[in-house]
């Protein structure tokens, strides 16, 4: 493993250019450029808001509708995308796998540093709806990095497992759709975790992304930090899905150029 890590390392320039050239080609002869990395989080935010704070009341406490459902979606979204994008990537780039040698894993990883990139813009329209919504800062917001730090662990481990599974076996492209779309209502991204009957609540903050989204919420919205029962287990949850998920990366990477 030391050796794979170090080897990655070696070719972090080639994760930069694939990450940069996934960017430019992705916002190459479109009107709004980068500022497409904000349609998405914005429009969904204004249809749950329509939803949940006109039709439907949703509880929220503390802070408008808006802030609440865009830090969650902000979240989920860099999540979702990144096991969007980077399941398939092994696939796509096959050609570029049988002719060069180099770690096979930074094609999945640059898909998520391109995401990444996504995250940072819609990261500025979060600061500025908490200017105007007149939240107080807090130093609580130091836990941010931290918190960020865990969730991209998540989501790399998981990239790396489904980008290999993928490659594999093609029902995953089919799959992950629907478990993304059932994950996302099982998680608080667009609700909080308070309207949970309290008998499953302990149950329902099993899920890592649950444990996620109510720490930036703590952190950000209600300025405090978050409590050690959503920290530790979710660093533990994101530690061994990174480390699985390289894991079997590693273990699959040679049987890709056998499978096209």
């Amino acid at each position: 493993m030391k050796d794979h890590l170090m080897r990655l390392i070696r070719y972090r320039g080639l994760l930069w250019t694939l990450a940069l050239g996934e960017l430019k080609a992705r916002h190459r002869q479109t009107a709004l450029g980068v500022l497409w990395a904000l349609v998405q989080p914005v429009s969904m935010m204004l249809v749950f808001l329509t939803v949940f704070s006109v039709f439907v009341k949703v509880p929220v406490e503390g802070v408008s509708y808006a802030v609440f459902a865009y830090t969650g979606l902000l979240s989920w979204l860099f999540f979702a995308n990144s096991l969007s994008l980077g399941s398939s990537s092994i696939v796509a780039n096959m050609s570029l796998i049988t002719k060069a040698s180099f770690p096979r894993e930074v094609i999945p990883l640059s898909r998520v540093l391109t995401v990444s990139f996504d995250f940072l813009v819609g990261a500025t329209i979060l600061g500025v709806l908490l200017i105007l919504s007149e939240v107080p800062v807090s130093f609580a917001w130091l836990a941010v990095p931290g918190i960020l730090a865990i969730q991209i662990m998540f989501t790399t481990g998981l990239v790396l497992l489904v980008s290999a599974l993928y490659a594999l076996k093609r029902d995953i492209g089919s799959l992950l759709p629907l478990i993304l779309q059932i994950w996302m209502f099982l998680s608080p991204v667009v609700y909080p975790v308070q309207v949970i009957p309290e008998q499953y609540r302990t149950l329902y903050m099993v899920n890592p992304m649950a444990m996620i989204l109510e720490a930036y919420r703590n952190t950000l919205l209600r300025g405090t930090l978050p409590p050690p029962e959503l920290i530790v287990p979710s660093l533990t949850l994101a530690s061994v899905a990174l480390v699985m998920g390289y894991v079997y990366f590693k273990a699959v990477e040679l049987r890709f150029a056998d499978v096209m």
